[in-house]
């Protein structure tokens, strides 16, 4: 019986993530402690760190991320300055070139010494990928490129031989908020596996669309996934992949737009009803994503599977614009050695955030919690002695500030390590972890675990909890895992 019930509060806690990360209401900004305007800040600098760095860029290049592990770039305000001006970047085609992070040479020379100026210049991008295709990705990672007027900002502190005093960049380029909206690419059919196509389809003015999309496989056989690919068109709020249980009894209609919400915004009971079964597959909630697992592990689908897309899309412009998906499963030459189990962690009960107020709620898992939270009842697993995780992303909602994970050692004496940080509730990091990724892999065994630890602002007048909509709050820590 208990076992029972903590399958079924799995499945729930499934159901609940898809249910909350869909019910996104226009962005609602939560007033700052001290508004800063930009006669505010003290140099050209500081405008840079405070409305470039810190609103878009630190969520990646801080302490603890994969981007600035790989890159060795941290941008928060106490060693940004420093971690710039005049340094060799880590990209090894950039240092052959002669590139700085930030040239301090001022003028053309500067600019075109810049690796910096090539990282976040969108609307050349071309050139970027045509070009120098081993200097990695444009940054911030589409589509919340920066505006025209930013990249035009920074470009002018260069030229001026980017000090960290005074005000030497034009101001007005900031009044340019036009951004790089790049052109929508399909994947290629993998060489081995399975595409899967969804849309075209419309999204309405000033609406969102969010609907499932069911469809069988075709496969006779078991087949394992070890690569992900999902390509989206923008505007993109999420997308999700869910399949169901091997003894699945209801029958879902095939290759028809089942819609969350009805056209008078009630919800469809028909599709709720079903989404407490869902068992979440793969999903981003960012509009590219390409994950190889590690070796000699991979995910499991069994004959004869069917899935369930969920693509959700927001269009607040006056005009209607496209939603489209392509994502590619590749498939394991053999079979793996370990399996990918998902990795859920939730926290409900003590989310509660009162009106007007900061809060810091934590909360441990520990060996066992992990396993049971994940439908693998040590009682009956009494063979797992280890916890293999390479895979980790935060979700929560707009009040959140910050997102924490840390590793807690069985160590009496030892401090818990920060494993995974977020401040960005939209654009969750995704994190890797073991020999084939940048950080080093998290192994748990009985009596370790990891502790959850956010902040939420609440500006508004009223007490929140868990609850379905963006405005209320949640607090989930996903991932893959796979067990010794």
């Amino acid at each position: 019986m208990k076992k029972n019930k903590k399958l079924i509060s799995y499945a729930f806690y499934l159901w609940l993530f898809v249910f909350f990360s869909c019910e996104s209401e226009p962005d609602i900004q939560p007033p700052q402690d001290e508004e800063m305007f930009l006669e505010d800040y003290e140099s050209s600098y500081n405008i840079i760190q405070g409305e470039i760095f810190d609103k878009h860029c630190i969520s990646c290049h801080i302490a603890g991320n994969t981007y600035a592990a790989e890159s060795g770039l941290i941008l928060t305000t106490d060693i940004s300055y420093e971690s710039l001006i005049n340094v060799t970047p880590n990209n090894e085609k950039a240092a052959e070139d002669g590139l700085f992070r930030v040239s301090s040479a001022g003028g053309i020379q500067g600019t075109n010494k810049s690796f910096l100026i090539e990282k976040i210049n969108a609307p050349n991008m071309d050139h970027f990928y045509d070009d120098h295709e081993e200097y990695g990705n444009i940054m911030p990672i589409g589509p919340l490129y920066l505006t025209n007027g930013q990249i035009g900002f920074i470009w002018d502190w260069i030229s001026e031989g980017a000090p960290d005093t005074g005000y030497v960049a034009n101001i007005a380029f900031l009044d340019n908020i036009e951004r790089y909206d790049p052109e929508f690419t399909p994947l290629e059919s993998p060489d081995s596996g399975i595409q899967i196509h969804l849309g075209p389809f419309e999204v309405a003015p000033q609406q969102e669309t969010e609907f499932f999309y069911y469809s069988e496989l075709n496969i006779n056989e078991v087949k394992y996934i070890n690569r992900v690919e999902i390509e989206m068109r923008s505007g993109s709020h999420h997308y999700i992949i869910y399949k169901y249980p091997e003894d699945f009894w209801i029958e879902i209609e095939d290759s028809t737009e089942r819609h969350l919400r009805n056209p008078d915004g009630s919800y469809n009971e028909s599709v709720l009803s079903i989404m407490a079964h869902q068992v979440f597959f793969t999903g981003t909630q960012w509009p590219q994503l390409d994950v190889t697992f590690p070796v000699g592990v991979a995910l499991r689908i069994p004959p004869n599977t069917g899935i369930d897309q969920n693509p959700h899309y927001l269009n607040y412009s006056d005009d209607i614009i496209l939603g489209e998906v392509y994502t590619n499963l590749h498939f394991a030459d053999a079979e793996p050695e370990h399996i990918a189990e998902i990795l859920q962690l939730n926290v409900i009960e003590n989310l509660y955030l009162p009106p007007g107020d900061t809060t810091t709620i934590e909360k441990t898992f520990m060996f066992e919690d992990i396993l049971i939270e994940n439908g693998l009842d040590p009682l009956n697993n009494t063979n797992i002695d280890k916890v293999n995780i390479f895979q980790l992303f935060s979700h929560a909602h707009e009040k959140m500030l910050v997102f924490e994970v840390f590793f807690i050692d069985n160590g009496p004496t030892t401090t818990d390590s920060l494993i995974y940080y977020n401040d960005d509730w939209e654009h969750p990091p995704i994190n890797y972890y073991g020999e084939d990724y940048l950080y080093d892999a998290i192994e748990l065994f009985p009596e370790e675990g990891l502790k959850l630890r956010a902040t939420y602002y609440n500006w508004t007048d009223e007490a929140l909890a868990f609850g379905f909509l963006s405005t209320d709050e949640m607090m989930i820590l996903f991932g893959y895992f796979y067990t010794q």
